[in-house]
């Protein structure tokens, strides 16, 4: 299966933010699955599952949440929001966890994530 195939995979109340598309993509198929079983979950319960975000110096992600993948290698950042009465995971983020990279990735995209939030839930 084609590395754009395995978007298709992923559940309908888990949408991606185009950029945090774009680095699920870059991933291999290997960590795509491992990306992929993870999103399951979170589907299952977006504002129960991983750990909540607090604003941080150079990191204001109160509101989002994060998760380990991959033996801890790779995180994924996610804002819950709610589509009617679908309670959605936008996916914010995925990137390595090493020195932090996930966090300031996100950090600097949530303005535009905000917005495009907004448009989300027109």
């Amino acid at each position: 299966m084609s590395t754009s195939k395995m978007i298709d995979l992923v559940p309908a109340n888990v949408k991606f933010f185009p950029a945090a598309e774009a680095d699920f993509l870059g991933l291999d198929k290997s960590r795509q699955i491992k990306v992929i079983k993870a999103l399951q979950k979170i589907s299952r319960a977006p504002s129960a599952f991983g750990k909540e975000l607090e604003n941080q110096a150079g990191r204001p992600l109160a509101g989002y949440r994060s998760v380990y993948v991959n033996n801890r290698s790779l995180r994924i950042i996610w804002k819950v929001t709610e589509v009617q009465v679908i309670e959605v995971a936008l996916i914010a983020g995925i990137a390595e966890r090493e020195g932090m990279l996930a966090y300031k990735l996100v950090s600097r995209r949530r303005e535009e994530l905000e917005k495009f939030i907004k448009e989300l839930v027109k």
